[in-house]
């Protein structure tokens, strides 16, 4: 009851909050005040924070199962949520002997073996700064900053497991702030793994035992420009690429001559926008591209090369060939725009990217690029592939490189935004996700629906001919619908689910594209009669049906895909 009644405050808050953003809006433009722009963001922004407060106080699972169908594979995934004291997002894994470790946005490290098996570990991450920020921010000094809701983003990035010739560790990435010189940047801290300990749980660590092993340069200054700190954007992926090195994104922080004081990722003297590697055993760090806005995921492909994926604005998210040397053009080429939909102001060939590296591949409209992996040992079909998450498109996507070219991407939907996609050392994936969900991902072995076609074609006792000619049916029909639950499958795109549609009322799924003058105005159930009337004749039985091309011919076909629809729906998934 407690929780209904803090959702119900939310949203008249939220309610409220819009209305007032409205006179604002209407004031600003009458009095030429700031931009409008700016009042929309922070009605954005609290949008998303009650959303956000919404799902935590409403979801009372704390577990998550389900099943996904993808081109070639049924994924089982099984996960649980962690606790977070924080509001907020972001993280990463990584692997130690039998466990998977992740650090939270916050900063906590739990070792996971599955998702009936996750403790926090005893290991501190290094101090980060964030109660140094807090302090001054609230100081008279710095007071009429933006530094809403900074507190949301502020983040731990990443964490990557190392092992060179001379000695192991852990690295996390993260945002550090300097409260005395008050300026952020960058930060990559090391933990040595002493010999003899091969279990997490034998690992016990204080802020004070991580080395700092990289910070770049130089330390920002807070920015009168729209946020004072924006940490969202500050990239911080790692990988690791034997025997010394340890590749890292740098973000650009939003300093990219609009949302800052000017743009940094073309300036060589500065270490924002840029792809940096690190030789573990020197520290020494040095430049390999640039022209870089907020890279997301990191990964190395079968041959040892390097690619990363990241957010373009509002649209044109990329997936780059990092190749030493190349300049990748932001903030002067993008394929996205300006958030309110005009042109990229600074854009040398607006919507063309020609004058910079341009991406491999890009995504228009944006998917929110995420954490990458590259799958091996998972399955056949799948091995070799970059796998990468997706937040606003709460998907993942599934990258087929060759010839230093995306053949092809295919997006899973999950439902749940994807912060981050690891493969654990035994092959399983993993995902971590906004709303703190570690979630385990492996092959299915549910029967699919090629398995229950064979079984009911044994049943039925066909010959030759029949089974023929009752699965090019079923081929046809698979064109444009699945016979999978409509949360295995996903959206459909293209048609409804059939499955268990036997004895359903008429267009009564959760597909969003019947025609209002087919299937629509039709009533009654999914009947044989019904079933056999339409597949014989569907423009003749429910005109207007946006179910292309004749119906089926032979009556026994109709009838056997009847029965075999009226079998489905007894199935148990």
């Amino acid at each position: 009851m407690r929780k209904r009644l803090l959702i119900i405050i939310l949203s008249l808050t939220i309610a409220v909050m819009g209305l007032g953003a409205f006179f604002a809006g209407h004031v600003v433009s009458s009095y030429r005040l700031p931009p409008n722009q700016f009042l929309d963001e922070r009605t954005r922004e609290l949008a998303r924070f009650v959303r956000g407060v919404q799902g935590s106080l409403s979801s009372e699972e704390p577990r998550f199962s389900n099943e996904f169908q993808t081109t070639f594979l049924r994924l089982r995934a099984d996960g649980v949520r962690l606790p977070v004291e924080r509001s907020g997002a972001g993280g990463g894994m990584t692997s130690f002997g039998d466990a998977v470790l992740l650090v939270t946005h916050e900063g906590k490290i739990f070792a996971s073996r599955s998702a009936n098996d996750v403790q926090e570990t005893s290991i501190k991450t290094p101090d980060n700064g964030f109660d140094e920020y807090i302090k001054v921010s609230e100081m008279e000094e710095y007071e009429e900053y933006n530094h809403a809701p900074v507190f949301r983003r502020y983040r731990y990035n990443d964490l990557q497991y190392f092992e060179t010739p001379v000695g192991r560790g852990l690295a996390v990435s993260y945002t550090e702030f300097d409260g005395a010189a008050v300026c952020y940047r960058n930060a990559i801290a090391t933990l040595p793994i002493a010999e003899g300990i091969s279990d997490i749980d034998q690992l016990t660590a204080a802020p004070e035992d991580w080395n700092i092993l990289y910070r770049s340069e130089p330390c920002l200054p807070l920015k009168r420009e729209r946020r004072a700190i924006e940490p969202h954007m500050a990239g911080g992926r790692m990988v690791f690429s034997p025997p010394y090195t340890l590749f890292t994104a740098n973000g650009d922080y939003h300093w990219d001559g609009i949302r800052g004081p000017e743009a940094v990722a073309q300036r060589p003297d500065m270490d924002y926008g840029k792809v940096v590697s690190i030789d573990l055993a020197s520290g020494v760090a040095r430049h390999i591209s640039s022209g870089h806005r907020n890279i997301q995921g990191i990964s190395l492909d079968r041959e040892g090369q390097l690619w990363a994926v990241e957010h373009g604005p509002r649209h044109g998210d990329e997936l780059n060939r990092i190749v030493e040397g190349n300049d990748y053009g932001w903030p002067e080429e993008t394929l996205g725009t300006s958030y309110d939909g005009t042109p990229w102001p600074m854009a040398i060939s607006y919507g063309h990217h020609e004058t910079y590296t341009a991406p491999t591949f890009a995504w228009l409209p944006a998917v929110a690029t995420s954490g990458m992996t590259r799958v091996e040992g998972f399955d056949d079909s799948w091995d070799g592939d970059l796998l990468m998450g997706g937040l606003s498109s709460q998907s993942l996507f599934r990258i087929r490189i060759r010839d230093n070219r995306a053949k092809f991407v295919e997006p899973i939907s999950i439902g749940k935004r994807l912060r981050h996609v690891h493969q654990h050392s035994d092959g399983r994936l993993v995902l971590w996700t906004d709303d703190h969900y570690l979630i385990y991902m492996t092959v299915s072995d549910s029967a699919t629906f090629g398995d229950f076609v064979d079984r009911f074609t044994e049943q039925r006792d066909y010959d030759a001919g029949q089974a023929r000619r009752v699965r090019e049916a079923l081929d046809g029909c698979m064109q444009c619908h699945s016979f999978e639950p409509m949360q295995i499958g996903g959206a459909e795109p293209n048609a409804p689910s059939l499955h268990k549609v036997f004895g359903q009322p008429i267009a009564s799924s959760d597909y969003d594209f019947y025609s209002a003058t087919g299937l629509k105005q039709k009533s009654g159930r999914w009947t044989s009669d019904n079933l056999e009337a339409f597949l014989t004749d569907p423009e003749g039985w429910a005109p207007g049906t946006s179910m292309q091309g004749a119906g089926i011919s032979d009556p026994f076909v109709v009838s056997e895909i009847v029965s075999l629809l009226e079998e489905l729906s007894k199935k148990d998934d």
